[in-house]
């Protein structure tokens, strides 16, 4: 109890991942059953990026999803029609931070939409992982708004933001994993 009272969101995200590793590894074949026949029937996972580092990491989340049995879907926010968004379930976004604070500059038709154009999206349920640098004051900021704004717009979150620094593959890979086990036990709760 001690270790968690202190921990940082981050560390969380972090230790909730490895214990679910650990978990999984001890009951492989349990899970495995579980998580087929319970996944969420799908997922989208849009990606911007300026530098190709979240394009980079919603890929291998895809396929990690894919392996789990789940319909995926991976489209970066440049090509994402935003009409679409009222109609998405489960959304994952992965995001980065560029210059002072604000997203890619692929993003800005997709981060103004949420800001400015979009109507209530009382049905979406989304999670978030945002990727900048600590070294910068406005640390994973574009991930923060998206956040704010979609919650403002009547979203539901399936977890919380995660914030990753340069070093962001082995949490984000945990965060997701956990968070994707999460939907899926949910997923499983509604159908019983």
């Amino acid at each position: 109890q001690s270790l968690v009272k202190d921990a940082s969101q981050q560390e969380l995200a972090w230790m909730s991942g490895f214990l679910s590793g650990l978990l999984a590894s001890e009951r492989k074949t349990e899970t495995a059953v579980t998580i087929e026949n319970t996944a969420p029937q799908r997922i989208t996972i849009l990606y911007a990026t300026e530098t190709g580092n979240a394009k980079s990491l919603a890929t291998k989340l895809a396929a990690f999803a894919k392996k789990q049995s789940v319909k995926t879907k991976l489209e970066s926010v440049e090509q994402y029609k935003t009409a679409s968004l009222a109609k998405e379930e489960n959304l994952f976004i992965v995001i980065s931070t560029q210059g002072d604070g604000e997203p890619p500059v692929g993003a800005k038709k997709f981060y103004d939409f949420l800001h400015n154009d979009a109507s209530a999206l009382n049905n979406l349920k989304y999670g978030i992982i945002a990727l900048g640098d600590s070294s910068y004051p406005l640390f994973c900021k574009a991930g923060e708004d998206v956040d704010i704004q979609l919650e403002k717009l009547g979203a539901q979150r399936f977890a919380n933001l995660i914030k990753c620094d340069v070093d962001y593959e082995m949490p984000a890979a945990q965060w997701f994993e956990a968070t994707l086990q999460s939907l899926s036990q949910n997923s499983g709760n509604k159908n019983t």
